[in-house]
């Protein structure tokens, strides 16, 4: 006699998607170019300064599901599947050579560094008589530097170009490479990354990482 084993099906719930888009309240501008090449990204720039894709939450919150963080890889009936740098480097032109992506992620004193950047800081949140101040991650707005940086002044000299272009590739690496759940700060670490332009880091092995941590934590 066959025993049969019900099977229990679980409801998923869509999860949010961590893509924001590039956004097109900040323009590119051609003027960035010579500065954005110098850092590995302009084939990446030049791709979603068009557009990024729609996302279908529903199928990725299935294909989250078939993830196994053991493996680092999609546990799919026809087999396994994962994604690798090649896959990384051919779908969003990122470099897959260069220095490894490690810095400090110590903020101590990140504003003042940020206006040695980029000649300014958004100012730190305001907190009533009495009331009790949040913990504010170090980032800024993305309303912000659109407000700032959404475009470069046509008579702007080559410091102040560069400058611009800076805070262009930390507002887009912001809301499509790193995008966290938040939607609305660009992390002041990723600014940091884009200290010194010609660095040549391997962005496409840092866009991997991240997507690996950020899948086990879905």
């Amino acid at each position: 006699m066959i025993s049969l084993t019900p099977i229990c099906l679980q409801e998923l719930t869509p999860l949010k998607i961590r893509s924001h888009g590039a956004s097109s309240v900040m323009q590119y501008d051609e003027r960035y170019t010579p500065y954005i090449k110098m850092t590995g990204l302009l084939p990446f720039s030049q791709l979603v300064s068009r557009s990024t894709p729609n996302l279908n939450a529903a199928a990725v919150t299935t294909l989250i599901d078939r993830w196994r963080p053991e493996t680092h890889s999609f546990h799919l009936r026809t087999g396994e599947m994962t994604v690798t740098l090649q896959d990384v480097s051919m779908i969003t032109a990122l470099l897959i050579e260069g220095k490894p992506l490690c810095m400090s992620t110590d903020s101590g004193g990140w504003r003042q560094q940020m206006e040695a950047l980029i000649g300014m800081s958004s100012q730190e949140p305001e907190v009533e008589d009495g009331g009790k101040k949040d913990r504010v991650p170090a980032g800024t707005p993305f309303t912000w530097i659109a407000a700032n940086f959404a475009h470069c002044p046509q008579d702007a000299d080559d410091e102040v170009i560069q400058r611009y272009a800076r805070v262009y590739m930390w507002y887009v690496i912001s809301r499509t490479i790193f995008a966290d759940g938040t939607s609305k700060n660009a992390p002041w670490m990723w600014l940091k990354a884009l200290t010194v332009s010609n660095n040549k880091f391997s962005w496409g092995s840092a866009a991997l990482a991240y997507l690996y941590r950020q899948v086990i934590n879905c």
